[in-house]
């Protein structure tokens, strides 16, 4: 039987690059924690949590909105895809397989929002943890990342970089973790969050 040349085409370029592929969603649960600087639990709180793999992550109703329990505690669980990357785990010449999953933390900042963003690699010696800010541009999107002053050592918005300056984003991740439950295919994020007090330069 002779196959139409575009299917034939397509399922030709699908075997030799991949690139008709899309990952196939898995089921992943992010348990995060928020606490003061002194330790306390933030109860009450709300926090808006999405996954990067998920539709248009960085638009403002992405996600789900969540409270904080007593302990400061959220649950947020979705099917979303698992990236994958090539990270520099040590030699500048050497680069490891990672699964990668990003996860947005909305909180507030100052007056405003901000979509703490929290990349997590899986590599084989175990999870890489990395973190950065980002507030709404004009398309109200979160895609504009805090500017770091350098000379100063602080941080600015970006719509306003000679405004004020801060001695930090306002938040930072104390503890994470990362792995697949091999007896139930979930991977399984926990992250405890420090909201931090503001010095204002």
């Amino acid at each position: 039987m002779k196959l139409p040349s575009r299917t034939f085409l397509t399922g030709f370029l699908a075997c030799l690059f991949g690139a008709m592929q899309q990952a196939s969603a898995e089921p992943i649960q992010v348990k995060a924690r928020f606490v003061r600087e002194d330790g306390s639990a933030l109860a009450g709180m709300n926090v808006r949590m999405v996954i990067g793999s998920e539709k248009d992550p960085r638009a403002p109703q992405a996600g789900k909105t969540l409270t904080t329990d007593a302990s400061g505690r959220v649950t947020y669980t979705v099917d979303a895809p698992i990236k994958e990357r090539k990270v520099q785990t040590g030699s500048a010449f050497f680069r490891s397989a990672s699964q990668l999953i990003e996860v947005g933390i909305e909180l507030e900042l100052l007056g405003r929002r901000a979509l703490y963003w929290v990349e997590l690699d899986l590599v084989k010696a175990g999870p890489l943890m990395g973190q950065a800010a980002y507030v709404a541009g004009s398309s109200g999107r979160f895609d504009q990342m805090l500017k770091f002053n350098n000379k100063t050592h602080s941080w600015a918005f970006p719509d306003d970089p000679n405004g004020m300056q801060l001695t930090g984003t306002g938040a930072q991740v104390l503890q994470h973790d990362m792995k697949k439950n091999a007896a139930t295919g979930v991977w399984e994020i926990e992250l405890q969050l420090e909201k931090q007090k503001w010095e204002q330069r």
